[in-house]
């Protein structure tokens, strides 16, 4: 898939025009990045806005209290780097591959230009920080909630990005919930024996979000 077949397939790009979308092409740099490595740390100078072809990556945090918390996933065809469009010199946070990645980046005053020039890449932007936003809060207020509720809350955002089937592992869930691996392990098989969830090498799958929702209104 070229560069600009993959542009194309980006709702915040689909209504600028061709000619307009073939400029931004050229300013466009297309890398590959190994599981691991980094795009940018906190604090690095924000110069750029990335957009995900293949595979997916985390940004994250590192504490008061000395550990990394995972802030959010981004899965293939969503954007990150957005954060520092309103103002901030500076990315917030430590963003890595978590598979092999491919990603496009523009520099971001091209970006600047373009939330300035089509309201529908603004309010693209603001929507993806509202929600992120509100993900990162939920996560704070269920840090001290029970291990299957924090998991269960991380589950229903990821399907918001991913879909059913999400392309993690439950040691990088148990991450994201700052749990160990055999209490995230021990979890998921209570939520698989109930019904909830089946996992693979490599993948979860939610049989049904609602169900989750649900569950965690009990909780």
């Amino acid at each position: 898939m070229t560069t600009k077949s993959f542009l194309s397939t980006l709702e915040i790009f689909r209504k600028i025009p061709s000619a307009q979308l073939a400029e931004i092409e050229r300013k466009m740099v297309e890398k590959k990045y190994a599981k691991g490595e980094s795009f940018f740390l906190e604090g690095d100078p924000a110069e750029h806005v990335w957009f995900i072809k293949e595979g997916h990556v985390k940004a994250v945090i590192h504490t008061a209290n000395g550990r990394d918390l995972t802030l959010c996933m981004v899965g293939a065809n969503n954007m990150f780097g957005t954060c520092c469009c309103f103002g901030g010199g500076s990315y917030p946070c430590h963003t890595m591959a978590e598979t092999e990645t491919t990603v496009v980046s523009l520099p971001m005053q091209e970006f600047l230009n373009l939330m300035e020039k089509y309201p529908e890449v603004s309010k693209a932007v603001v929507t993806q920080l509202s929600k992120r936003l509100r993900n990162s809060k939920d996560m704070q207020t269920f840090d001290q909630e029970s291990v299957e509720k924090r998991i269960l809350h991380i589950l229903v955002n990821l399907v918001s990005e991913f879909g059913n089937t999400i392309p993690l592992t439950r040691r990088e869930i148990a991450e994201m919930t700052g749990t160990t691996v055999e209490t995230c392990i021990r979890t998921f098989s209570t939520l698989e024996k109930d019904g909830y969830v089946s996992s693979a090498r490599g993948k979860i799958t939610v049989k049904n979000v609602q169900d989750l929702v649900d569950r965690l209104a009990e909780l």
